[in-house]
Protein backbone atom coordinates (compact mmCIF):
# COMPACT_ATOMS: atom_id res chain seq x y z
CA UNK A 1 0.00 0.00 0.00
CA UNK A 2 1.66 3.20 -1.23
CA UNK A 3 1.69 6.61 0.64
CA UNK A 4 -0.32 8.34 -1.53
CA UNK A 5 -3.39 5.44 -1.27
CA UNK A 6 -3.50 5.43 3.06
CA UNK A 7 -3.99 9.79 2.38
CA UNK A 8 -6.69 8.74 -0.18
CA UNK A 9 -8.25 6.14 1.90
CA UNK A 10 -7.99 8.51 5.24
CA UNK A 11 -9.75 11.08 3.33
CA UNK A 12 -12.53 8.98 1.96
CA UNK A 13 -13.37 8.06 4.91
CA UNK A 14 -13.94 11.49 6.01
CA UNK A 15 -16.08 12.02 3.09
CA UNK A 16 -18.20 8.80 3.71
CA UNK A 17 -19.34 10.89 7.65
CA UNK A 18 -19.31 14.65 6.73
CA UNK A 19 -21.51 14.83 9.54
CA UNK A 20 -19.48 13.73 11.70
CA UNK A 21 -16.65 15.13 10.92
CA UNK A 22 -18.00 18.54 11.02
CA UNK A 23 -19.12 18.05 14.50
CA UNK A 24 -15.59 17.31 15.41
CA UNK A 25 -13.80 19.93 13.83
CA UNK A 26 -16.37 22.50 15.07
CA UNK A 27 -14.31 22.59 18.27
CA UNK A 28 -11.32 23.60 16.37
CA UNK A 29 -12.81 26.24 14.26
CA UNK A 30 -14.52 28.00 17.30
CA UNK A 31 -10.88 28.11 18.90
CA UNK A 32 -8.99 28.99 15.56
CA UNK A 33 -11.56 31.83 14.95
CA UNK A 34 -11.71 33.32 17.81
CA UNK A 35 -7.92 33.95 18.14
CA UNK A 36 -8.13 35.06 14.54
CA UNK A 37 -10.83 37.20 15.43
CA UNK A 38 -9.51 39.10 18.60
CA UNK A 39 -5.91 38.83 16.82
CA UNK A 40 -7.33 41.04 13.53
CA UNK A 41 -9.23 43.32 15.44
CA UNK A 42 -6.14 44.41 18.17
CA UNK A 43 -4.02 44.53 15.09
CA UNK A 44 -6.60 47.03 13.41
CA UNK A 45 -6.61 48.93 16.37
CA UNK A 46 -3.01 49.07 16.73
CA UNK A 47 -2.81 50.69 12.82
CA UNK A 48 -5.82 52.95 13.61
CA UNK A 49 -3.57 54.72 16.51
CA UNK A 50 -0.21 54.27 14.16
CA UNK A 51 -2.19 56.25 11.05
CA UNK A 52 -3.54 58.53 13.55
CA UNK A 53 0.00 59.54 15.03
CA UNK A 54 1.24 59.83 11.15
CA UNK A 55 -1.39 62.37 10.23
CA UNK A 56 -0.11 64.28 13.31
CA UNK A 57 3.28 64.26 12.34
CA UNK A 58 4.41 60.77 13.26
CA UNK A 59 5.48 59.20 16.53
CA UNK A 60 8.47 60.58 16.86
CA UNK A 61 7.83 63.47 18.41
CA UNK A 62 7.04 65.13 22.03
CA UNK A 63 4.42 67.52 23.38
CA UNK A 64 4.77 70.35 25.63
CA UNK A 65 1.85 72.16 27.49
CA UNK A 66 2.22 74.76 30.54
CA UNK A 67 -0.27 73.27 32.80
CA UNK A 68 -2.49 76.31 34.72
CA UNK A 69 -2.50 75.11 37.88
CA UNK A 70 -0.01 72.93 40.42
CA UNK A 71 -1.50 69.66 41.62
CA UNK A 72 -0.71 67.82 45.01
CA UNK A 73 -1.96 64.18 44.68
CA UNK A 74 -4.16 64.75 42.18
CA UNK A 75 -5.61 68.06 42.90
CA UNK A 76 -5.13 71.24 41.66
CA UNK A 77 -3.91 73.52 44.52
CA UNK A 78 -2.41 76.82 43.17
CA UNK A 79 -2.09 78.65 39.48
CA UNK A 80 1.21 78.60 38.07
CA UNK A 81 1.81 82.09 36.24
CA UNK A 82 4.55 80.48 33.61
CA UNK A 83 3.98 80.19 30.29
CA UNK A 84 5.66 79.07 27.08
CA UNK A 85 7.35 81.68 24.69
CA UNK A 86 8.04 81.62 21.18
CA UNK A 87 12.05 82.81 22.50
CA UNK A 88 11.32 79.00 24.69
CA UNK A 89 10.52 77.51 21.30
CA UNK A 90 14.03 79.18 19.13
CA UNK A 91 16.21 78.23 22.42
CA UNK A 92 15.11 73.90 22.74
CA UNK A 93 15.95 74.43 18.18
CA UNK A 94 18.99 75.77 19.17
CA UNK A 95 20.14 73.82 22.03
CA UNK A 96 19.23 70.11 21.29
CA UNK A 97 20.86 68.50 18.97
CA UNK A 98 18.19 65.96 18.24
CA UNK A 99 15.67 68.16 17.93
CA UNK A 100 14.61 68.90 14.21
CA UNK A 101 12.27 71.42 14.92
CA UNK A 102 9.59 72.85 17.30
CA UNK A 103 5.52 74.13 16.75
CA UNK A 104 4.12 76.18 19.14
CA UNK A 105 0.87 76.36 18.88
CA UNK A 106 -2.41 78.28 20.18
CA UNK A 107 -5.98 76.79 20.88
CA UNK A 108 -8.84 78.74 20.62
CA UNK A 109 -12.47 78.14 20.93
CA UNK A 110 -14.67 77.86 18.40
CA UNK A 111 -15.95 80.86 16.80
CA UNK A 112 -18.14 82.10 14.36
CA UNK A 113 -16.45 82.85 11.48
CA UNK A 114 -18.39 84.96 8.83
CA UNK A 115 -17.82 86.28 5.08
CA UNK A 116 -18.84 89.00 2.83
CA UNK A 117 -21.11 87.23 1.02
CA UNK A 118 -23.69 86.49 4.66
CA UNK A 119 -22.25 82.36 5.02
CA UNK A 120 -21.08 81.64 8.33
CA UNK A 121 -19.66 78.39 10.03
CA UNK A 122 -18.04 77.47 13.15
CA UNK A 123 -14.72 76.72 13.07
CA UNK A 124 -11.71 76.25 15.48
CA UNK A 125 -8.62 79.11 15.50
CA UNK A 126 -5.28 78.04 15.86
CA UNK A 127 -2.14 80.19 16.09
CA UNK A 128 0.39 78.35 14.47
CA UNK A 129 3.98 78.83 12.63
CA UNK A 130 5.37 78.36 9.34
CA UNK A 131 6.56 75.05 9.72
CA UNK A 132 3.29 73.78 11.24
CA UNK A 133 2.11 71.95 7.61
CA UNK A 134 5.63 70.74 7.33
CA UNK A 135 5.69 69.13 10.75
CA UNK A 136 2.09 67.07 10.56
CA UNK A 137 2.68 66.47 6.66
CA UNK A 138 -0.33 68.28 5.51
CA UNK A 139 -0.60 69.10 1.99
CA UNK A 140 -1.42 72.44 0.49
CA UNK A 141 -4.66 72.03 -2.06
CA UNK A 142 -4.91 75.51 -3.06
CA UNK A 143 -2.53 78.84 -2.62
CA UNK A 144 0.17 78.82 -0.14
CA UNK A 145 1.06 78.25 3.64
CA UNK A 146 1.92 80.60 6.44
CA UNK A 147 5.55 82.16 5.54
CA UNK A 148 8.32 83.50 8.35
CA UNK A 149 7.19 87.05 6.94
CA UNK A 150 3.47 86.85 8.27
CA UNK A 151 4.93 85.15 11.40
CA UNK A 152 7.12 87.81 11.98
CA UNK A 153 4.85 90.78 10.90
CA UNK A 154 1.93 89.54 12.47
CA UNK A 155 -0.46 89.42 9.01
CA UNK A 156 -3.83 89.51 9.26
CA UNK A 157 -4.24 86.23 7.07
CA UNK A 158 -5.41 82.92 7.28
CA UNK A 159 -5.34 79.11 5.88
CA UNK A 160 -8.55 76.89 5.80
CA UNK A 161 -9.59 73.49 6.49
CA UNK A 162 -11.38 71.90 3.24
CA UNK A 163 -14.44 71.52 5.52
CA UNK A 164 -14.20 74.93 6.72
CA UNK A 165 -13.48 76.35 3.22
CA UNK A 166 -16.56 74.45 1.66
CA UNK A 167 -18.71 75.58 4.31
CA UNK A 168 -17.78 79.25 3.65
CA UNK A 169 -17.07 79.77 -0.15
CA UNK A 170 -19.24 76.56 -1.51
CA UNK A 171 -17.63 76.34 -4.99
CA UNK A 172 -16.38 79.73 -5.15
CA UNK A 173 -12.33 80.05 -4.78
CA UNK A 174 -11.82 81.25 -1.03
CA UNK A 175 -7.89 82.75 -1.84
CA UNK A 176 -7.86 86.04 -1.57
CA UNK A 177 -11.08 86.61 -0.15
CA UNK A 178 -11.96 87.87 3.52
CA UNK A 179 -13.27 86.20 6.43
CA UNK A 180 -14.18 88.27 9.54
CA UNK A 181 -14.46 86.59 12.80
CA UNK A 182 -15.88 88.01 15.72
CA UNK A 183 -13.38 87.92 19.41
CA UNK A 184 -15.69 89.85 22.14
CA UNK A 185 -19.35 91.10 21.57
CA UNK A 186 -17.95 94.48 20.47
CA UNK A 187 -14.94 93.51 18.32
CA UNK A 188 -14.31 91.58 15.28
CA UNK A 189 -10.87 91.19 13.32
CA UNK A 190 -10.61 90.05 9.57
CA UNK A 191 -8.30 88.13 7.64
CA UNK A 192 -7.68 87.12 4.38
CA UNK A 193 -7.40 83.92 3.14
CA UNK A 194 -3.85 82.24 1.38
CA UNK A 195 -4.60 78.85 1.50
CA UNK A 196 -6.74 75.76 1.75
CA UNK A 197 -5.43 72.78 2.57
CA UNK A 198 -6.34 69.49 1.27
CA UNK A 199 -8.77 67.01 3.82
CA UNK A 200 -7.13 65.33 6.57
CA UNK A 201 -9.68 63.53 8.27
CA UNK A 202 -10.34 63.16 11.70
CA UNK A 203 -7.21 62.26 14.04
CA UNK A 204 -7.92 61.21 17.18
CA UNK A 205 -5.24 62.02 19.05
CA UNK A 206 -6.49 65.69 18.61
CA UNK A 207 -9.90 67.04 19.98
CA UNK A 208 -10.66 69.06 17.16
CA UNK A 209 -10.87 67.98 13.52
CA UNK A 210 -8.43 69.75 11.74
CA UNK A 211 -10.11 70.16 8.48
CA UNK A 212 -12.53 72.56 10.22
CA UNK A 213 -10.15 74.61 11.75
CA UNK A 214 -8.73 78.06 10.65
CA UNK A 215 -5.04 78.41 10.85
CA UNK A 216 -3.45 82.07 11.80
CA UNK A 217 -0.03 83.25 12.66
CA UNK A 218 0.80 82.46 15.54
CA UNK A 219 2.03 86.58 16.59
CA UNK A 220 -1.73 87.15 14.70
CA UNK A 221 -2.91 85.03 17.57
CA UNK A 222 -1.29 86.72 20.42
CA UNK A 223 -1.42 90.20 19.32
CA UNK A 224 -5.07 90.03 17.98
CA UNK A 225 -6.74 87.20 19.95
CA UNK A 226 -5.09 86.63 23.21
CA UNK A 227 -3.63 90.06 24.43
CA UNK A 228 0.04 88.64 25.26
CA UNK A 229 2.78 86.81 24.52
CA UNK A 230 1.54 83.32 25.67
CA UNK A 231 2.19 79.66 23.82
CA UNK A 232 0.24 76.96 24.79
CA UNK A 233 1.76 74.03 23.99
CA UNK A 234 5.07 73.49 22.22
CA UNK A 235 5.12 70.25 19.97
CA UNK A 236 8.86 68.90 19.72
CA UNK A 237 9.70 67.01 16.62
CA UNK A 238 12.97 64.49 17.18
CA UNK A 239 15.17 62.65 14.71
CA UNK A 240 14.46 59.13 14.17
CA UNK A 241 15.64 56.52 16.71
CA UNK A 242 16.43 59.38 19.18
CA UNK A 243 16.39 58.45 22.97
CA UNK A 244 12.76 60.38 23.74
CA UNK A 245 13.75 60.70 27.79
CA UNK A 246 17.27 62.14 27.70
CA UNK A 247 15.35 64.79 25.17
CA UNK A 248 12.46 65.50 27.49
CA UNK A 249 15.00 66.15 30.04
CA UNK A 250 16.99 68.37 28.22
CA UNK A 251 14.12 70.86 27.28
CA UNK A 252 12.63 70.57 30.86
CA UNK A 253 16.94 71.72 32.23
CA UNK A 254 16.57 74.96 29.21
CA UNK A 255 13.00 75.84 30.64
CA UNK A 256 13.96 75.59 33.78
CA UNK A 257 16.83 77.70 32.88
CA UNK A 258 14.38 80.67 30.99
CA UNK A 259 12.10 80.46 33.65
CA UNK A 260 14.15 81.16 37.12
CA UNK A 261 14.46 77.86 37.99
CA UNK A 262 10.46 77.05 38.08
CA UNK A 263 9.47 73.99 36.05
CA UNK A 264 5.76 73.40 38.07
CA UNK A 265 4.01 74.43 34.90
CA UNK A 266 5.44 71.75 32.90
CA UNK A 267 3.81 69.02 31.40
CA UNK A 268 4.66 66.73 27.97
CA UNK A 269 3.12 63.75 26.51
CA UNK A 270 4.74 61.02 24.18
CA UNK A 271 2.81 60.48 21.84
CA UNK A 272 4.92 57.02 21.24
CA UNK A 273 3.94 55.52 24.17
CA UNK A 274 0.07 54.96 23.49
CA UNK A 275 1.48 52.76 20.65
CA UNK A 276 3.62 50.92 23.48
CA UNK A 277 0.62 50.81 25.94
CA UNK A 278 -1.80 49.28 23.38
CA UNK A 279 0.78 46.69 23.02
CA UNK A 280 0.91 45.50 26.56
CA UNK A 281 -3.17 45.24 26.54
CA UNK A 282 -2.68 43.02 23.39
CA UNK A 283 -0.26 40.94 24.38
CA UNK A 284 -2.76 40.22 27.74
CA UNK A 285 -5.52 39.47 25.53
CA UNK A 286 -3.35 37.79 23.46
CA UNK A 287 -2.23 35.48 26.53
CA UNK A 288 -5.75 35.35 27.67
CA UNK A 289 -7.55 34.42 24.60
CA UNK A 290 -4.99 32.28 24.17
CA UNK A 291 -5.53 30.62 26.99
CA UNK A 292 -9.05 29.69 26.40
CA UNK A 293 -8.67 28.88 23.02
CA UNK A 294 -5.72 26.06 23.70
CA UNK A 295 -8.78 24.68 26.63
CA UNK A 296 -11.36 24.83 23.61
CA UNK A 297 -8.81 23.15 20.74
CA UNK A 298 -7.22 20.66 23.54
CA UNK A 299 -11.17 19.59 24.69
CA UNK A 300 -11.68 19.04 20.41
CA UNK A 301 -8.77 17.01 19.78
CA UNK A 302 -9.26 14.83 22.81
CA UNK A 303 -13.29 14.66 20.52
CA UNK A 304 -11.24 13.84 17.31
CA UNK A 305 -9.04 11.50 19.00
CA UNK A 306 -12.20 9.38 20.24
CA UNK A 307 -13.74 9.43 16.72
CA UNK A 308 -10.26 8.26 15.40
CA UNK A 309 -10.84 5.47 17.76
CA UNK A 310 -14.39 4.77 16.49
CA UNK A 311 -12.93 4.74 12.94
CA UNK A 312 -10.34 2.14 13.82
CA UNK A 313 -13.35 -0.08 15.21
CA UNK A 314 -15.38 0.37 12.11
CA UNK A 315 -12.29 -0.77 9.91
CA UNK A 316 -11.18 -3.76 12.20
CA UNK A 317 -11.59 -6.04 8.97
CA UNK A 318 -10.57 -3.97 6.46
CA UNK A 319 -7.46 -3.66 8.44
CA UNK A 320 -6.94 -7.46 8.31
CA UNK A 321 -7.42 -7.72 5.10
CA UNK A 322 -5.24 -5.44 4.11
CA UNK A 323 -2.30 -6.86 6.38
CA UNK A 324 -3.62 -9.88 4.78
CA UNK A 325 -1.91 -9.08 1.31
CA UNK A 326 0.94 -7.05 2.30
CA UNK A 327 0.34 -3.87 3.87
CA UNK A 328 2.65 -2.63 6.43
CA UNK A 329 2.37 -1.06 9.62
CA UNK A 330 2.99 2.28 9.08
CA UNK A 331 0.84 1.83 5.94
CA UNK A 332 -1.65 1.64 8.30
CA UNK A 333 -0.51 3.62 10.64
CA UNK A 334 -0.60 6.85 7.85
CA UNK A 335 -4.05 6.11 6.98
CA UNK A 336 -5.51 7.01 10.45
CA UNK A 337 -3.04 9.87 11.20
CA UNK A 338 -3.60 11.33 7.95
CA UNK A 339 -7.55 10.99 8.54
CA UNK A 340 -6.92 13.02 12.17
CA UNK A 341 -4.39 15.10 10.67
CA UNK A 342 -7.25 16.45 7.81
CA UNK A 343 -10.02 16.61 10.13
CA UNK A 344 -7.74 19.02 12.30
CA UNK A 345 -6.40 20.83 9.14
CA UNK A 346 -9.86 20.94 8.01
CA UNK A 347 -11.27 23.05 11.39
CA UNK A 348 -8.32 25.50 10.74
CA UNK A 349 -8.86 26.72 7.80
CA UNK A 350 -12.07 27.05 8.00
CA UNK A 351 -12.05 28.70 11.20
CA UNK A 352 -9.58 30.74 9.25
CA UNK A 353 -12.89 31.94 7.10
CA UNK A 354 -14.62 32.26 10.20
CA UNK A 355 -12.18 34.57 11.79
CA UNK A 356 -12.47 36.89 9.32
CA UNK A 357 -16.09 36.51 8.91
CA UNK A 358 -16.00 37.31 12.66
CA UNK A 359 -14.24 40.31 12.36
CA UNK A 360 -15.67 42.21 9.87
CA UNK A 361 -18.60 41.74 11.94
CA UNK A 362 -17.06 42.88 15.40
CA UNK A 363 -15.49 45.75 12.78
CA UNK A 364 -18.76 47.14 11.73
CA UNK A 365 -20.02 46.83 15.61
CA UNK A 366 -17.11 48.75 16.32
CA UNK A 367 -17.64 51.46 13.96
CA UNK A 368 -21.81 52.19 15.09
CA UNK A 369 -20.58 52.17 19.00
CA UNK A 370 -17.72 54.78 18.05
CA UNK A 371 -18.88 56.78 14.85
CA UNK A 372 -15.64 59.20 15.67
CA UNK A 373 -13.77 56.00 13.57
CA UNK A 374 -15.01 56.10 10.28
CA UNK A 375 -13.74 52.40 9.83
CA UNK A 376 -12.17 49.84 11.25
CA UNK A 377 -9.47 47.99 9.62
CA UNK A 378 -9.40 44.13 9.87
CA UNK A 379 -5.75 42.68 9.67
CA UNK A 380 -5.52 39.55 9.39
CA UNK A 381 -1.75 39.08 9.21
CA UNK A 382 -0.06 35.77 7.29
CA UNK A 383 2.28 35.01 10.11
CA UNK A 384 -1.36 34.14 12.38
CA UNK A 385 -2.55 32.34 9.45
CA UNK A 386 0.07 30.05 9.30
CA UNK A 387 0.66 29.67 12.84
CA UNK A 388 -3.06 28.43 12.97
CA UNK A 389 -2.52 25.88 10.20
CA UNK A 390 0.58 24.50 11.75
CA UNK A 391 -1.21 24.41 14.97
CA UNK A 392 -3.90 22.11 13.37
CA UNK A 393 -1.48 20.03 11.72
CA UNK A 394 0.21 20.01 15.13
CA UNK A 395 -3.19 19.05 16.65
CA UNK A 396 -3.87 16.20 14.32
CA UNK A 397 -0.82 14.60 14.52
CA UNK A 398 -0.79 14.62 18.63
CA UNK A 399 -4.02 13.33 18.43
CA UNK A 400 -3.68 11.53 16.21
CA UNK A 401 -1.24 9.13 16.82
CA UNK A 402 -2.44 7.02 19.34
CA UNK A 403 -5.61 5.42 17.43
CA UNK A 404 -2.92 5.20 14.54
CA UNK A 405 -0.76 3.52 16.89
CA UNK A 406 -3.40 0.80 17.91
CA UNK A 407 -4.50 0.28 14.54
CA UNK A 408 -0.93 -0.46 13.20
CA UNK A 409 -0.73 -2.86 15.82
CA UNK A 410 -3.36 -5.34 15.27
CA UNK A 411 -2.71 -8.40 13.61
CA UNK A 412 -4.22 -9.76 10.88
CA UNK A 413 -5.98 -13.29 12.31
CA UNK A 414 -7.18 -11.02 15.49
CA UNK A 415 -8.66 -8.58 13.05
CA UNK A 416 -10.30 -10.57 10.52
CA UNK A 417 -11.74 -12.60 13.66
CA UNK A 418 -13.88 -9.68 14.39
CA UNK A 419 -17.61 -9.10 13.85
CA UNK A 420 -17.46 -5.80 12.90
Amino acid sequence: MKFYDAIISGIGHIQQNRLRAGLSTLGILIGVASVLCMMAIGDGAKKIIADDLEKFGGPNQVRFWASPYVYRRGKPRKPTTERYTLEDASAIEAECPNVLFVLPQNYRSQKWVTTRHGAKARAYIEGVTEDYARGIRWEVQHGRFLSENDINNALQVCVLGSNAARELFGDISPIGQEVKIRVRWNRSVRLRVIEVMSPKGRILSHPRLQDDSLYIPLTTSQQRFLGNRHVESLNIFLQKDTEIYSVVESVKRILRKRHRGVDNFINYQIPKLRIKQLERIEKVIKIALGGIAGFSLFVSGIGIMNICLVSVGEKTREIGLRKSVGAKRIDIFYQFLTESICLCLCGGLLGIGGGWLAAHGMARVAVRLMPIVPEWPVVLSVPWITISVLFSIFMGITFGVYPAIRAARMTPIDALRTDT
